[in-house]
């Protein structure tokens, strides 16, 4: 191998360095992604776990998430801590919808109480 094609291979490899390292610059614990408190991260996203496993999350649960190590292996636990996301890679839903579901349930329900007791009299 000549001295330039040397010198060529060795910037290819410090520039995925410089690549990898900015990749991991931008990762935060999925603990301590900021949110509004009444959101909720999707599932469905690439992390890594402290180890430098590369994993696939496929659900975010209150302190924990359940990830799936490689296609077709069984699925774990693990502590939010642990995992490191790209925050701009994060889908997030805001539960007001959730809650404005529940509130037309309770409604609904009422309702059918009301009704009811209309009914009876």
């Amino acid at each position: 191998m000549s001295m330039a094609t040397n010198r060529a291979a060795r910037a290819q490899g410090a520039e995925r360095q410089k690549s990898a390292d900015k990749a991991r610059a931008e990762l935060v614990r999925l603990d301590n992604v900021s949110m509004d408190e009444d959101d909720e991260i999707l599932p469905d996203f690439e992390a890594e776990v402290d180890d430098g496993r590369r994993v696939w999350v496929t659900a975010v649960l209150e302190r924990t998430a359940v990830i799936e190590p490689a296609p077709g292996e069984p699925k774990v636990l693990v502590n939010r801590r642990r995992l490191f996301v790209n925050p701009r890679h994060l889908r997030v839903r805001h539960l007001a919808s959730k809650e404005a579901a529940r509130r037309g349930r309770e409604a609904a329900r009422q309702l059918r109480l009301q009704e009811q007791q209309s009914s009876a009299a």
